[in-house]
């Protein structure tokens, strides 16, 4: 069954935090299922989880490693779903030299110039986060709307 998206562009301005945004966004206009199209600009800070244990199977909990980034870094790629339990977002940061730095977003993620995020919302869909005993993660939840 195909549904449709309804899909939202926002411009954050200097020093805005981008996720807090997003997530405020996302509750002001009672989205349901929305998740992150596409993404760019620029961050002067952002704090990531580094996980040194493979998605693809156990141990869980992985290991991880939080950092935060103080530095210039280009938004190449931000994407991620979102819901009012919380959100899963991915980030792809490049460096002036060329070289990456990537992980999960889990804190701050201040914008250094501009970003700009579209976002789409699913007509049909629903998402919530649960904790998975057997991951120790909130994984989400996709059920029907009503």
């Amino acid at each position: 069954m195909s549904g449709q998206v309804k899909v939202f562009t926002i411009c954050f301005k200097k020093g805005d935090d981008l996720k807090d945004c997003v997530r405020d966004f996302v509750v002001k206009n009672k989205l349901c299922a929305p998740f992150i199209l596409l993404s760019k600009g620029t961050v002067k800070s952002v704090m990531l989880s580094l996980n040194s244990t493979p998605s693809f199977g156990p141990p869980f909990p992985a290991q991880e490693e939080v950092v935060t980034y103080d530095e210039n870094l280009e938004i190449c790629s931000l994407v991620g779903t979102l819901s009012h339990d919380g959100s899963h977002l991915h980030a792809v940061l490049g460096r002036a030299d060329g070289s990456v730095v990537a992980g999960h977003v889990v804190g701050d993620m201040v914008v250094q110039t501009t970003a700009e995020v579209v976002i789409g919302d699913s007509t049909t869909e629903k998402y919530s986060r649960v904790l998975d005993p057997a991951t120790s993660y909130n994984e989400l939840v996709i059920t029907k709307r009503q």
